[in-house]
């Protein structure tokens, strides 16, 4: 059986490294706690990051949210002064929390030559907690951190336009109205955009 593929353990580890030092560095009431929940009742640290597109890699959800807080940064230089860095850090490094316990492995045949089949696994959607996506992200950050309306606002818009509730007439509108409010949502979007669709993780 082909499995499906994982980051190196030392990756994963120099990944968790980095991630739990950052974001204990915002030094933000309730991120211990918050580590610990990621830790020990979630699959986050080596969940991947999508079901076959960007990060569908064990442990391509940590090495996005790392890659996101990475490029952030740098899109955000032109009005660095007006925006936190412990707001950076927790919108880049919490906005996809909510695919920790969203997906599961599963197997099936893959046909590999004109007559030979094989069995592979695969990542599927099996979402523990459908509240959604951004809003879901926010929900669970909230339950540990007190976040600034610009972080909530940041987490909950990061999709933009792939957001389906801003596919309606009123979430559009909100959208819209968060992002001519929250400079740092729009560079999170953009950042979230660039590592999924450039560099492909």
């Amino acid at each position: 059986m082909k499995p499906v593929l994982s980051l190196p353990e030392e990756k994963l580890a120099e990944l968790r490294a980095s991630f739990d030092e950052q974001l204990r560095a915002t030094e933000r009431e309730g991120v211990e706690e918050l580590i610990a929940y990621l830790s020990d009742e979630t699959d986050f640290y080596t969940a991947p990051a999508s079901t076959s597109r960007h990060g569908a890699i064990c442990g391509g959800l940590i090495l996005h949210s790392v890659t996101v807080l990475k490029y952030l940064r740098n899109f955000i230089k032109p009005v660095a002064e007006e925006i936190p860095d412990d707001s950076v850090v927790i919108a880049a490094l919490l906005h996809d929390i909510c695919k920790a316990n969203f997906y599961t492995v599963r197997t099936r045949n893959v046909k590999v030559g004109d007559r030979q089949w094989e069995e592979q696994e695969y990542f599927a959607i099996e979402d523990q907690l459908p509240l959604g996506h951004g809003e879901k992200s926010a929900m669970i950050a909230q339950r540990f951190l007190e976040l600034t309306d610009d972080e909530l606002l940041a987490i909950r818009w990061h999709m933009g336009g792939y957001d389906d509730a801003a596919r309606s007439y009123s979430g559009g509108l909100a959208l819209s109205a968060a992002y001519d409010r929250c400079k740092l949502a729009v560079a999170l979007n953009v950042a979230d955009t660039y590592v999924a669709n450039i560099i492909g993780c």
